[in-house]
């Protein structure tokens, strides 16, 4: 891919793709471990964690893949994640990293304007996330109303 931008803005895109790559990380390591933690009670929840963190990793590919066709190295930071044991607490976790995920997404898509292929890498990664958080918010409705059931 031929990025036809100026050094100042080619790494001002990269450092916003290592930010991105980085919270896909935080994402990914999260709802796997939601995963694991939920199964034995709730498979079909199980599921959809595993669904969204290979969602997760396919984002951290394509922004890392981006970073290197940029000219830059993709560089890890420290992903600290939530790792509560209550659905209702994993759910609304999951839903505040997709409702951050859309607004970084969606505040970035304005500045690429002007780069229609990565303006599309983005906008794609952005439906995923709105598909995430729509799907943790029926579970967590579902969730607390079985919970007023009790």
């Amino acid at each position: 891919m031929s990025v036809d931008i100026d050094d100042e803005r080619r790494q001002e895109i990269i450092d916003l793709f290592q930010g991105n790559m980085n919270a896909e990380f935080k994402a990914t390591l999260q709802y796997i471990c939601h995963r694991i933690s939920v199964y034995k009670r709730d498979s079909v929840l199980g599921e959809s964690f595993k669904s969204a963190a290979l969602d997760e990793m396919a984002h951290i590919l394509y922004f890392s893949d981006m970073i290197d066709k940029l000219g830059g190295t993709p560089c890890f930071s420290d992903w600290p994640i939530h790792s509560g044991s209550s659905i209702k607490d994993m759910l609304e976790a999951d839903i505040a990293l997709e409702q951050d995920a859309r607004a970084r997404y969606s505040a970035q898509l304005e500045g690429l304007q002007d780069q229609p292929q990565l303006h599309a890498l983005v906008e794609s990664v952005l439906s995923d996330e709105q598909d995430h958080e729509e799907e943790f918010s029926v579970y967590l409705e579902q969730f607390l109303d079985d919970s007023r059931k009790e």
